[in-house]
């Protein structure tokens, strides 16, 4: 009697253990599920249903940072950078954002097979991002990106394999303070990049890899 009443135990605790992980199971599927429908729906037409972006004013989003973009979604959300993304990260809940931000920084960045990095403007954006510009005491931009363009913790984000053109609309925009929300370490290194400089070092970020 003792001996039945056990293996009843033990088939009873094992029937839970699967019915709580087909449950896990199933949220997580459900999880997944409402991620790419806001992939799809909301982020996908603009950036790339793997945060590729083919359109050169608009930034890739794949292998970024997800502390560094749910930061921003959050900035566009509080009014504190503006743009087409304010009012569409408006309509995002927390939990989207989240899920939606995770998705991007684990998708693989790819690079343009048509770009050419090897030109002069390349090499003197090289300089700038490796080295800075001692004469105008402008710092290293790997000093916080880091040498590969990958970052470094959620404050500094990934550059490599970014739209030249975006790159040199936002330094632009840091330069003349009109990127609300901007910290006051990029408003004063830009101001000391001229259009060249700017076009230089955009030109190198994008070849980065």
């Amino acid at each position: 009697m003792k001996q039945s009443r056990l293996k009843s135990g033990v088939l009873a605790l094992a029937l839970l253990g699967a019915l709580g992980s087909a449950r896990a199971g199933e949220g997580s599927g459900n999880e997944a599920a409402s991620v790419q429908t806001t992939i799809v729906n909301v982020c996908e037409a603009c950036h790339g249903k793997y945060g590729n972006s083919t359109d050169p004013s608009v930034p890739s989003l794949a292998g970024q940072g997800s502390a560094y973009l749910q930061k921003q979604l959050a900035a566009f959300q509080a009014q504190l950078r503006v743009g087409v993304m304010s009012g569409i990260a408006m309509s995002l809940n927390e939990t989207e954002i989240r899920d939606a931000a995770r998705y991007f920084s684990a998708q693989i960045p790819q690079r343009d097979p048509l770009q050419v990095s090897d030109s002069i403007s390349s090499r003197r954006g090289a300089a700038i991002y490796d080295e800075g510009i001692v004469a105008t005491r402008v710092p290293p931009c790997a000093s916080c990106h880091a040498l590969d363009g990958a970052g470094l913790a959620s404050e500094f984000p990934r550059l490599a394999g970014q739209h030249s053109r975006y790159i040199a609309d936002q330094l632009r925009a840091f330069r003349s303070d009109s990127r609300l929300g901007t910290n006051a370490m990029m408003h004063k290194v830009s101001a000391k990049l001229s259009d060249g400089d700017i076009t230089a070092v955009a030109v190198y970020i994008e070849g980065l890899r």
